[in-house]
């Protein structure tokens, strides 16, 4: 059996002054208004939480414990329980720990990735020994292996609700639901293009809002390409890496004739979809029509959810096959099966699947089962329009959507006028690249999220 210890830090270290950070408010213009976006956050130097005095050094000076160290260890079963010097405390399971070990034998920190196999863990180790030594955790292990462990990198680890809704925004921030009262935020081309910390905003704004109009870029084709590729690339489709959306005579899809188009997300017949839509408005139809009817489709689930429960429960647990045949690079016949509404490990709406023109229409339902669809779907259509707004984009104008929440539709406009000709230049990014930038931006500029 394992006795409970107590151990406390007992390392020396010159004395270090504390510095306070300093703090910043960007902001982007969102219509005329200026909006804060995130607290920027300089990098903090240990500040001086404990003091104790090294009993075998007699002419020691006093130990400087800084906030994400470890103080305290309380060993028992299962568990180690460690206290940091901000005070905080987490519990660290044996099993979690002998697994993360972070030494040359069982992680490659170049790979950042374990060379430990989960074959090799015994889920009911325990450990010889534990202890604090210099501001972290050194645990030795029965058959005499050794872990380390800094206490900065437990501290961020920790399995406290702190910790843990930290690294949830780090993975993905809130969003930020809107209505018919909502002003897209407009952003100029050319400075993020530029300047990291204007991508930074930019993104920012992408993600808590899902829709962000960029200004005054090329009204030649290419600008999106140019942009997408300062950081990331474009996602391909059968369509191609990207393609105009230009009046066909024999289309392929409702997006290159003048007909309305209903709210929906793109590519819906893809596993996959894509995270991000990008429209760049090369030419515009002149006149009536050609508008672009845009709305949050979170906010419009978490409305039918507070309206019709019923409707919403449907709609979350019905599965569509949606389709899309035809040739463009080469012949495709695509088929996926999604439900309109999905949902997180929260519960909470957190992506929209729905695109009715391109909706199959067989249905892996009874017909009990399809009229309840139906009107399922009926309520949620109107709640959408009746959340959206439109806007026309002017050449220049791109207008990036986040195509798992935020729905678009078109206006009809009249393709055999002699104002009809409407260019749009279209392509795709995945969110798993816009998010890899921002991370890297965050640390890069040393910015904190919150």
């Amino acid at each position: 059996m394992l006795g409970v210890r107590v151990f406390r830090a007992t390392r020396c270290v010159p004395a270090a002054a504390a510095v306070l950070p300093r703090e910043v408010a960007p902001t982007v213009r969102k219509a005329g208004v200026s909006l804060p976006l995130a607290r920027v956050v300089a990098p903090l130097r240990p500040l001086t939480t404990a003091a104790i005095r090294c009993a075998h050094a007699p002419n020691a000076q006093q130990v400087e414990t800084g906030p994400l160290e470890v103080t305290e260890s309380l060993a028992n079963e299962r568990k180690v329980s460690v206290v940091f010097g901000d005070k905080s405390s987490s519990s660290f399971p044996y099993v979690w720990l002998r697994e993360n070990c972070q030494c040359r034998a069982c992680f490659n920190k170049i790979a950042i990735a374990r060379t430990f196999l989960v074959e090799d863990l015994d889920l009911d180790i325990k450990p010889k020994d534990v202890q604090v030594t210099d501001g972290g955790l050194t645990v030795e292990w029965p058959d005499g292996h050794v872990s380390s462990f800094d206490g900065p990198w437990l501290h961020q680890r920790a399995f406290t609700q702190e910790a843990r809704e930290r690294q949830r925004s780090r993975y993905m921030l809130e969003k930020v639901h809107w209505g018919p009262e909502f002003q897209v935020p407009r952003v100029e081309y050319r400075p993020i293009m530029e300047d990291d910390r204007a991508l930074l905003e930019w993104i920012l704004l992408l993600e808590r809002y899902g829709v962000v109009m960029l200004e005054n870029s090329s009204t030649k084709k290419g600008a999106i390409n140019d942009l997408i590729n300062h950081f990331a690339f474009v996602k391909g489709t059968h369509y191609g890496t990207d393609y105009e959306l230009v009046t066909n005579g024999t289309p392929n899809n409702l997006a290159y004739t003048g007909v309305k188009l209903g709210l929906h997300t793109d590519l819906p017949y893809y596993e996959l979809p894509p995270g991000t839509t990008w429209l760049h408005c090369i030419q515009q139809h002149v006149g009536e029509g050609g508008a672009n009817d845009v709305t949050d489709g979170l906010n419009a689930a978490k409305v039918l959810r507070e309206r019709h429960p019923h409707h919403f429960e449907t709609l979350v647990n019905t599965n569509l096959y949606f389709q899309d045949r035809g040739f463009e690079i080469y012949q495709f016949d695509k088929i996926t099966k999604m439900r309109t509404i999905e949902l997180d490990d929260l519960g909470n709406p957190n992506k929209i699947h729905l695109a009715s023109q391109s909706r199959d229409s067989i249905m892996d339902l009874d017909s009990d089962g399809v009229i309840a669809f139906y009107h399922a779907l009926k309520a949620f259509n109107h709640i959408l329009y009746e959340l959206s707004i439109r806007v026309k984009t002017t050449p220049g104008d791109i207008l990036v959507m986040d195509n798992t929440r935020v729905l678009h539709g078109r206006t009809y406009f009249n393709d055999v006028s002699s104002n009809s000709t409407r260019r749009i230049h279209n392509a795709y990014v995945d969110w798993d690249e816009l998010r890899s930038t921002r991370r890297v931006l965050q640390d890069k500029l040393n910015v904190s999220i919150t």
